[in-house]
């Protein structure tokens, strides 16, 4: 339209020659020669232009893919960790295609009789994506603006955050009263959660729980979380409760080509003791005070129902009701709960254009973030104005590398970088007190130990099995026993899942593993600024 402008692509190609390999051989220790022979493998093996042909239907080919997770969201620059990795593989068209990155089931057309479940991205007025279904009720884009906060965790002014630490932070109150939160909690109802271990450290986070008058707690263990508690109410395990969409349906299914599959999960044993199953105390509680409408308008809302299947806003409906209607909804009036009883599941073959929806899609892939700018003016205005440090530079459109609070220690004792990773055997802090697992556990070398380059540790005068003090920069310690390995940076020290419970009401998992969250700060200073992801990464010592 005659204004002078210059195409994304270049401004990326442009603001991307100052990362240069020598640049980042000094931050990561990779090899120069390795970082170049890695992106020039990536770009040739990627084979640009090439197609492959799958149940008579033409897909572009691109059979590389760069895959992040906690060890790039859980950081102060989470942001433009994400979106660097992410631009690896839109660069090459390496997304959503044939031998590419996978998200978890963006396209589902439903099943072949009813055509549901049934979600597909569509595109904003500016073209890029909304998402056709996603693990929160808030979809990603478009983007809330940035407002005075009305939320515990502060989200109003940060709208990209899905999670808050504000929820259990160190400065949590102070936050609060920068920002005239016009009240403070009076009650906490809590279901299947250990925030206490599952967050940072346990000081700051009981210091947030002690601040709460009233805490119930929905559980099958009574754990660190529920010692703080006025109401335990005893959940049904998964072998005693009843459930018409027990696993995730984007989450729990694999990416790629093969069948659709919705089970349900059925009891093979009564519910022991007072043991309910959560769904219909909650129903009965939302009951007792007088939201009855409201849950039953939610679930319609979460689970999509329609028609004849919509629960009425004044009937009390009990869990397996509920459950039932879903079922139908989804599958036709044939398939109810008693089908799915008798049945256990029902699947159907995905169709190749679900998988590599990515071309058959129409919208706009934001390599360059024009969105983050304005949204950081918007939100560093409110957060001045409140006495808030704010930091624009994390809000530029292009990907910036951006030092975590660890990089900026400079007190030469803390000399190593520690960081947990998610064990084989264990889920969260969930399982321990599963013997079978724990008893898998005690013989694996990583889940209960504290991981440490074997040359580092003998430098430092450490044996394999002896127990050591890992002391972080803020004086906060955990002890276990050391396993020495070459399977770790020689800088880096590795604490595997979320164990160390020293609750006695759990008498397998107590005492077992190394409680490494509990180095973690939990504030402001160590969250993003823009989607308020915590810092998992610390720089500890190691001592006996």
């Amino acid at each position: 339209n005659g204004v002078s402008c210059r195409p994304a692509f270049a401004l990326v190609r442009e603001h991307l020659k100052q990362f240069t390999p020598r640049w980042a051989t000094e931050i990561t220790t990779v090899p120069e020669k390795t970082i170049r022979e890695m992106a020039r493998e990536f770009a040739t093996e990627a084979r640009v232009g090439s197609t492959i042909v799958i149940e008579g239907k033409t897909f572009p080919y691109r059979p590389v893919a760069a895959i992040y997770f906690r060890g790039s969201q859980g950081h102060k620059n989470s942001v433009y960790n994400c979106l660097a990795i992410g631009l690896l593989n839109h660069l090459v068209g390496a997304a959503d295609v044939v031998g590419a990155a996978l998200g978890f089931n963006p396209v589902c057309h439903g099943h072949p009789e009813t055509g549901r479940p049934n979600y597909v991205p569509k595109p904003c007025p500016d073209g890029l994506m909304i998402t056709g279904t996603w693990m929160v009720p808030h979809l990603p884009y478009p983007l809330s603006e940035p407002k005075m906060p009305e939320t515990m965790g502060l989200q109003d002014i940060f709208p990209m955050g899905m999670m808050s630490p504000f929820m259990a932070s160190r400065d949590q109150e102070e936050m609060w009263q920068r920002f005239q939160l016009p009240y403070r909690p009076e009650m906490l109802l809590n279901y299947g959660a250990n925030s206490v271990m599952s967050v940072g450290n346990k000081d700051t986070v009981i210091d947030s729980l002690l601040k709460i008058p009233f805490i119930v707690s929905i559980d099958i263990f009574q754990n660190e979380f529920t010692e703080f508690a006025d109401i335990i109410l005893p959940d049904a395990s998964y072998l005693e409760s009843l459930d018409s969409r027990p696993n995730s349906f984007i989450f729990n299914l694999h990416a790629g080509m093969g069948e659709w599959c919705w089970p349900i999960k059925q009891p093979v044993l009564p519910a022991n003791g007072q043991r309910r199953i959560a769904g219909d105390a909650l129903l009965d509680l939302a009951d007792r005070i007088g939201i009855r409408e409201e849950i039953n308008a939610a679930f319609n809302a979460h689970l999509k129902l329609e028609g004849p299947y919509r629960l009425e806003f004044q009937k009390k409906y009990s869990y397996e009701e509920v459950c039932d209607r879903e079922l139908r909804n989804n599958f036709g009036e044939e398939r109810g709960l008693e089908w799915f009883k008798k049945e256990g599941l029902i699947s159907w073959k995905k169709k190749p254009e679900e998988v590599y929806w990515r071309y058959e899609v129409p919208v706009r892939i934001p390599i360059y973030w024009e969105f983050l700018k304005p949204l950081g003016e918007k939100a560093g205005a409110i957060a001045r104005a409140h006495g808030m440090e704010w930091d624009d530079s994390y809000y530029d459109p292009l990907p910036d590398w951006k030092p975590c609070p660890s990089h900026e220690c400079h007190d030469s004792r803390y000399d190593l970088y520690g960081f947990y990773y998610r064990d084989t055997l264990h889920t969260n802090s969930f399982t321990m007190e599963n013997p079978w697992l724990d008893e898998a556990a005690r013989i694996d070398p990583f889940s209960y130990t504290i991981a440490i380059n074997k040359s580092t540790g003998q430098k430092k005068g450490l044996r394999d099995g002896e127990l050591v003090w890992v002391e972080s920069e803020s004086e906060r310690k955990v002890r276990g026993k050391v396993h020495l390995t070459e399977a770790i940076h020689p800088e880096g020290l590795g604490i595997g899942a979320c164990a160390g419970h020293w609750s006695h009401r759990l008498p397998v998992a107590q005492g077992k593993g190394v409680f490494f969250n509990d180095l973690l700060e939990v504030d402001f200073e160590h969250s993003s600024p823009v989607d308020l992801n915590l810092d998992l990464c610390v720089k500890v010592r190691v001592y006996r």
